[in-house]
């Protein structure tokens, strides 16, 4: 096991079992146990990794054991010496003499000071030495936890703080190029569309208002209408093309001709107002037929495709 998972393996709550299960090995009558033995003299729970632990330790313990040996340890055992407590607590001779064969070199170890066959009891300095060098691993651990935790303070929260005053200008810049694009547009319709559809609305209205007061033979509210119209074309005509401009113009010079024919007409035989097929009305009609499809064209869809 790598050095770094042997760590993590004996992290700080298992360092406690590791030196106890170090001292366990180096004082215990024999040199030789099993992990089922220490994990009921610890009291260690079923799920505890007491093999984990003790593998990934190899500086202090030594894992399995020869064949040999342990078949004489087990004769050992089934003639009733050297009983580990957990075997010992088992009453019944076959069922003990069960356990003891099912034992493998997988389930033992030995400490790495106690290797040979019956090696005494580690000195006290053997013992102070493990002691200090778990303890060394458990300040390398705490170290690590603290630099992991100094990491975050100072490398990953600044990191995310820095991120999240991006992220706080990029949308602060969004909004105000949003706030900025919108205020184009506003100044655009006001200083463009505005303009123009109050142009266009002005001049239609006048020009329907021109051929009633034509019809009706009012000369002075027909020539106020038409002056409107005059008006109002003059307002518009800068966001005209040139051939718009031009035909625009035309036609407007052309109703002009026909509400004074019709202000003529109108005076010389008011009866004709009661025919709806009257040629003033078609050519009216026509007329306006011809503003509401070319000059709307020519201001507002034309137009905003020029900008």
């Amino acid at each position: 096991m790598p050095s770094d998972q042997r760590i993590k393996a004996a992290g700080a709550d298992n360092l406690d079992v590791l030196s106890a299960v170090w001292i366990l090995s180096c004082i215990d009558e024999n040199p030789i146990l099993t992990y089922e033995g220490i994990s009921s003299r610890l009291g260690l729970p079923e799920a505890f990794d007491i093999r984990g632990l003790v593998r990934g330790r190899r500086e202090l313990f030594r894992p399995g054991v020869l064949e040999s040996r342990l078949d004489a340890w087990k004769r050992q055992m089934i003639s009733g010496r050297s009983l580990p407590s957990w075997i010992s607590e088992i009453s019944d001779a076959e069922e003990r003499k069960a356990a003891i064969n099912a034992i493998t070199r997988n389930d033992v170890f030995r400490n790495q000071f106690r290797a040979s066959p019956e090696a005494p009891k580690s000195d006290v300095q053997i013992i102070d030495w493990g002691l200090n060098h778990i303890e060394r691993l458990r300040k390398f651990a705490i170290e690590e936890k603290e630099a992991r935790s100094k990491k975050w303070s100072t490398v990953i929260i600044p990191l995310a703080s820095l991120l999240l005053a991006f992220v706080s200008v990029i949308g602060t810049t969004w909004v105000q190029w949003s706030s900025i694009r919108e205020q184009r547009e506003l100044k655009r319709y006001e200083v463009s569309f505005k303009p123009r559809q109050e142009a266009y609305t002005a001049f239609m209205s006048s020009f329907t208002n021109a051929f009633l007061y034509a019809d009706t033979s009012d000369r002075d509210r027909l020539d106020g209408a038409i002056a409107r119209m005059e008006s109002s074309y003059y307002l518009f005509e800068p966001f005209l093309p040139e051939e718009a401009r031009r035909s625009v113009y035309e036609e407007f010079n052309s109703f002009i001709g026909l509400c004074n024919k019709l202000l003529e007409a109108s005076r010389a035989s008011p009866s004709r107002r009661d025919n709806p097929s009257d040629e003033f009305t078609v050519k009216f009609a026509k007329s306006k037929t011809f503003f509401r499809r070319n000059l709307y064209q020519a201001l507002f869809l034309d137009a905003d495709n020029r900008m």
